[in-house]
């Protein structure tokens, strides 16, 4: 990395980047002029003021523009989780949190959007740091922005806008979006990198500062496979039977690991050929109610065009979305939100 890009990623404070040799370098402050109060000693290479005006791919973003149109940074990142605590917060002031994959949920522009990867949360005090609750906003916004991060959010959790799109404030909400309380500032940095979608979201308060990483990533699926002889017991026995095939986040399109998947329902269906099957989608309550309905038909439509795509006559399938609207399971942890992301056969009677 350039003597170049390492002064520009390092912080006015001596925040610690997770990337070799980014330290401050001591440097003397200018004298006042003679009328001026004595300023407090000026960090290194001190960052100009943030602009009030967002650069165009800013403004863009925060207006609810498609996360696709923003541009790809056409330069390195420093490694995951891209910032750290700054150097005189010691170990016992940390409160670290990280997880190799989960769901998490942040806002972009005035809605709730969710992601999938790894994370790291940290979370520290303004005074451990020695730091005012503006120099750590300042500082770690600088710091995503220097990485060419764009700010997406245009509402914070407390706001009246969000609360009428998304649901009021309260601690359901403020867990989904791990934001402590309505005294925290909330602002969310999207990085469209060459090698996957990275976010940071900062949140601070007269105390504490609280910055979350996150590497977008799938993970494998746990879910053992349901074989094209068990749908049949299940539609069978049950007339229905609840399939997990793999779709990228907020996306219609099957992921090539959820392929085996649709071959095992389409050689049922070549198979038994008076089988007739409507495929329906499902999401957790995760995120805006016609957003839901519509990705779940999207997504069962997708099965559908695959099916047909392997050979099974289109009549015999029908597509339907059902959203947040029928749950497996309790929406109020990951696992039962997991059990209610699905896609279910239901076997259809043809007089």
């Amino acid at each position: 990395m350039t003597k170049q890009l390492n002064a520009a990623l390092c912080l006015s404070i001596p925040l610690v980047f997770a990337i070799t040799g980014c330290k401050p370098k001591e440097a003397v402050a200018p004298p006042p002029p003679a009328s001026a109060p004595a300023p407090v000693a000026a960090p290194p290479a001190a960052p100009a003021p943030l602009a009030a005006t967002p650069p165009p791919a800013e403004a863009a973003a925060s207006a609810g523009s498609d996360l696709d149109q923003i541009a790809v940074i056409d330069k390195p990142m420093p490694p995951f989780p891209f910032v750290d605590y700054p150097d005189n917060v010691g170990k016992d002031k940390q409160n670290t949190k990280a997880s190799g994959f989960d769901q998490l949920h942040l806002v972009v522009g005035n809605k709730i959007h969710a992601v999938e990867g790894r994370f790291r949360r940290i979370e520290f005090e303004l005074a451990a740091a020695g730091i005012s609750r503006f120099q750590g906003q300042r500082d770690y916004a600088k710091a995503a922005a220097d990485m060419g991060g764009v700010k997406v959010n245009t509402t914070t959790p407390k706001d009246e806008v969000f609360e009428k799109m998304n649901g009021v404030l309260n601690d359901a909400m403020s867990h989904k979006l791990d934001y402590p309380n309505a005294n925290y500032s909330y602002d969310s940095y999207f990085f469209a990198t060459p090698s996957g979608r990275k976010w940071m979201l900062i949140m601070a308060n007269d105390d504490k500062v609280r910055v979350i990483s996150i590497e977008e990533k799938q993970a494998a699926s746990v879910v053992k496979m349901v074989t094209a002889a068990v749908m049949k017991s299940e539609l069978d026995t049950k007339g229905h039977v609840a399939l997990y095939i793999n779709f990228d986040t907020d996306k219609a399109a099957i992921r090539a690991d959820g392929k085996p998947a649709v071959d095992e329902i389409a050689a049922l269906m070549k198979k038994e050929t008076a089988l007739h099957l409507s495929i329906e989608g499902h999401t957790d309550n995760a995120g805006d109610k016609a957003r839901n309905v519509a990705l779940s038909r999207e997504r069962a439509q997708a099965v559908v065009q695959a099916l047909i795509g392997d050979g099974i006559d289109g009549a015999r399938l029908s597509a339907a979305g059902h959203g947040a609207d029928k749950p497996l399971m309790d929406n109020g942890s990951e696992e039962g939100r997991a059990k209610n992301r699905r896609v279910e056969l239901v076997k259809l009677v043809k007089g």
